[in-house]
């Protein structure tokens, strides 16, 4: 059986061994489970965990990245702290274990969450993703510069379990807008996303992360339980 670290490792590797080998106009690649690229040398590593985000505003900026949402106005109805009932979390769970603290949510029709870089576009990102329906059905976008680039789908079981998605593009990116159906097949309606454990970066160069792979970077896991 593999162990938590063997998983993250080969969820690493797979996302390494896929933003080297894409050409500059390859599409998104989407991969779930826990893993996050170590900062290094070669690129630059945003991050946000929305601990100071006490207010639930919205825009929110925070290590290079700003969030927004539609749907809920001002303090998005309560959703956004840790023990808040925001999440229609079966009986006898609790949050997934990728959230800790205070996240990022919004509910209403067709409501996303927006991740933007404040500087350089993005070639990767993770998040922890979770859902206000009992099972977590994501949709997500990534833009740059307002033109659509890629989108997708992914189904990650039960709400209160959880996961993390990672989108990779070496063409690059400057957001991603985040959905969450109560369906699979639904492709709008009343939608109930939450984010939290956010890591980005940038790549300097092509070739850069097989040679920051050769230099040894390591992996640092995104999960974290929910406290409290």
């Amino acid at each position: 059986m593999n162990t938590h670290n063997d998983i993250m490792k080969k969820t690493f590797a797979a996302l390494l061994t896929a933003l080297v080998t894409l050409p500059a106009t390859a599409a998104v690649v989407q991969t779930t489970g826990a893993g996050s690229a170590t900062p290094g040398a070669t690129h630059l590593t945003f991050a946000a965990d929305f601990e100071a985000n006490t207010h639930l505003d919205s825009p929110w900026s925070e290590g290079g990245l700003q969030f927004t949402h539609t749907g809920f106005a001002n303090d998005n109805g309560g959703c956004g702290y840790a023990g808040e009932f925001c999440v229609d979390v079966p009986a006898g769970q609790t949050y997934s274990e990728s959230f800790s603290g205070n996240y990022f949510a919004t509910a209403g029709t067709n409501a996303y969450l927006s991740i933007k870089s404040e500087g350089p576009k993005l070639h990767g990102i993770e998040f922890a993703v979770d859902s206000g329906y009992l099972n977590i059905h994501v949709l997500w976008q990534t833009w740059l510069d307002g033109v659509l680039t890629g989108s997708g789908k992914v189904s990650l079981g039960a709400a209160g379990i959880g996961d993390v998605l990672a989108l990779s593009d070496m063409a690059g990116f400057s957001e991603v807008r985040v959905f969450a159906f109560d369906s699979a097949s639904d492709n709008s309606g009343y939608s109930a996303p939450a984010i939290d454990s956010v890591r980005a970066f940038t790549v300097s160069e092509p070739g850069s992360l097989a040679l920051a792979s050769l230099a040894g970077l390591g992996v640092a896991g995104v999960r974290r339980r929910r406290k409290g």
